[in-house]
Parts: C-alpha cells; sequence; structure tokens
C-alpha cells in the first residue's frame, strides 16, 4: 500500500507540474508565431511601399531646351496608343528631311535626363534626320503617375510612332537610354515600320533583372523582400513584367539593324545584358559597342565624339540610305 501511495503521489506531482509547463509553453508559441505574424505583414507592408515608391518615381523636371544648342522647335503633344495618356514633347525639325529618329528616355527621368540627348539631336539634325524628343507617362510634362519601366510606356513610344507618321515620316528610328533602350527594342521587335534602333543600356528581360538586382533600387535585402515586392507590384499597378522581355522579341528585327551600346563599368544594368541581346539578334548588319571604363547609360560622357559619330553614321546609313 505504501508504494502504491507512493506512485499515486508521483503521478499527481507530475501532473501538476506538468500543468505548471504547459501555461509557459503556450505563452512561448503564441509569442513566436505573433513575433513571426508580426515580421511577415511587417515584410509585405514595407514591400507594399517599397514597391509604391519605385512605380511612382518623383518627377524629374524638363531642363532647358534645344534652341539653346541652335535648334529650331516646336512644343507638341500627342496621345499613347490605347489609354491615350497625354503626351508631351518636342519636334525638331531638319530642313528637307524625309526621316525621322525618336528619343527615349530612361526610368526615373525626362526627355533631357540623358546626356546625349541634346548632342544627339544636335548631330542628326545637321546630317538632315528630324528628332523628336518625349516625355514617357508620369516623367517631365507628360501626363499620368505610374512609371512600369518598360510596360505601358510601350504605348507611350507606339503613340510617339503614330504621331511622326501622321506628320509624312516613313523612315523612323528610335534612340533609346536603359528603360528607354529595352522599351524601344520591344516595339520596334513588333513594328515593321522602325527601320532601325540604337540600344543603350538595356536590360535583357525585366522580370529576370529585377530577381537579381531589386535591392540595387530598394536597399532591401533579397530575401524575403525582392519576392515579395514582385508579387504586389502587379497586384497594386497591374503591370506585367513578363511583357518588357527585349530577349524574347529579337528575332522580329529579322534584317533591321541595331546599335548596342554598353559600358563595361555599368554596374547598374551590366553589359552581359546588351551582349545576349547581340547574340540573340544574331544579325551580321547590327553592331556591338562596347565602351571601357563607362557607367550605366555613360558612353557618350566617355567618348563622346565617338559616341556621336558612332549613331549619326548609323542612323545615315540606315535611313537616308534606303532613300538612294
Amino acid at each position: 500500500m505504501d508504494n502504491l501511495g507512493t506512485e499515486l503521489r508521483s503521478e499527481n506531482t507530475s501532473q501538476i507540474i506538468v500543468q505548471k509547463k504547459r501555461p509557459w509553453q503556450m505563452r512561448l508559441l503564441f509569442g513566436f508565431i505573433g513575433f513571426v505574424g508580426l515580421s511577415v505583414l511587417g515584410c509585405i507592408v514595407i514591400s507594399g511601399v517599397v514597391g509604391w515608391y519605385l512605380t511612382h518615381p518623383i518627377r524629374e523636371s524638363v531642363v532647358g531646351n534645344p534652341s539653346e544648342f541652335g535648334l529650331r522647335y516646336e512644343d507638341v503633344k500627342f496621345s499613347s496608343r490605347e489609354d491615350n495618356v497625354k503626351l508631351s514633347g518636342w519636334y525638331i525639325p531638319a530642313e528637307n528631311s524625309k526621316a525621322v529618329v525618336i528619343q527615349a528616355h530612361g526610368y526615373e527621368g525626362s526627355r533631357t535626363k540623358e546626356k546625349p540627348s541634346f548632342p544627339v539631336s544636335q548631330a542628326l539634325v545637321q546630317k538632315g534626320i528630324s528628332v523628336l524628343m518625349f516625355d514617357f507617362r508620369a516623367s517631365g510634362k507628360s501626363e499620368g503617375s505610374l512609371v512600369s519601366v518598360g510596360d505601358f510606356e510601350q504605348r507611350d513610344l507606339l503613340g510617339a510612332v503614330d504621331y511622326v507618321k501622321s506628320l509624312g515620316y516613313q523612315n523612323i528610328g528610335i534612340i533609346g537610354y536603359s528603360m528607354g533602350a529595352s522599351t524601344t527594342a520591344v516595339v520596334a521587335a513588333n513594328e515593321a515600320e522602325i527601320k532601325s534602333v540604337v540600344l543603350d543600356s538595356p536590360f535583357a528581360d525585366l522580370e529576370e533583372y529585377l530577381q537579381v538586382n531589386m535591392p540595387i533600387w530598394t536597399k532591401l535585402p533579397n530575401i524575403p523582400f525582392t519576392t515579395i515586392i514582385l508579387h504586389e507590384i502587379p497586384a497594386m499597378t497591374g503591370i506585367k513584367t513578363e511583357n518588357v522581355s527585349p530577349l524574347h522579341e529579337m528575332g522580329k528585327f529579322e534584317d533591321r539593324p541595331i546599335l548596342f551600346i554598353a559600358g563595361d563599368a555599368d554596374d547598374t544594368i551590366p553589359m552581359e545584358n546588351s551582349k545576349r541581346l547581340w547574340e540573340k539578334a544574331n544579325n551580321p548588319k547590327n553592331q556591338f559597342w562596347v565602351v571601357p571604363g563607362a557607367k550605366h547609360v555613360g558612353a557618350y560622357s566617355v567618348s563622346p565624339d565617338q559616341y556621336l559619330d558612332k549613331v549619326t553614321n548609323f542612323f545615315v546609313s540606315s535611313l537616308l540610305s534606303i532613300l538612294n
């Protein structure tokens, strides 16, 4: 009996100890679950805020005008194709011109952001090629509030093409910088009326690029923020990153020439992006110019004279020679 009593007391004691332990263990479990939940919620909120600011950057002003470079110009307005966003720009006519080049600026910029923009316009006009400089939506003096890094901007560039066609131009070229270069590649690949393009520092595929380089833009750790941001941005804005893949469009150029320009010191969009596009296009008429020491859209800053010579000679050859 004594042994039985001892065992019962021992069992009761164990139950009391277990019962005493359970509230502490439950508090720890609930505390951990709460911490994880708050952490996940915090990551989602931070990602949403960052994604919003990435697609709604501060609008950069238009600085200067073509007259400062001795160019005659007209303020023009036209609409994007499909959604009719009102866009603002400058039409810079060359005397007796039969060809025109559209300039497409980069992310977080305006028609005057890129250093080559005015010098290129001046050099082309001197060669008898007119120029259209304009602001993408949500940039410069154009309407809109959302920057889609090449998705909706395709409609803007198509609107610019429609505009110069309305002026009577049939020989159309485009020079794009960074985001504008990638947008140009996708648009031109699907618009046979665009005879030739210059792509300065494009990315090859937007979704692939962002998956690797999102921390450069967000200053946040790649894990977990990149995946969350890439899921939240489409939900918030309707942007589809898969719509911006120059790599998938290169084959559509066929024999239309492309001049690729890249800097080997570009750590924003590495030159490998341009190389991949050049290799995928596989056209002997294409040119691939790598500028040693040049950073992002920095080839003009390193070699301004050579830059202008290459760009103007390329467009003269591809746009004006077909008229002769």
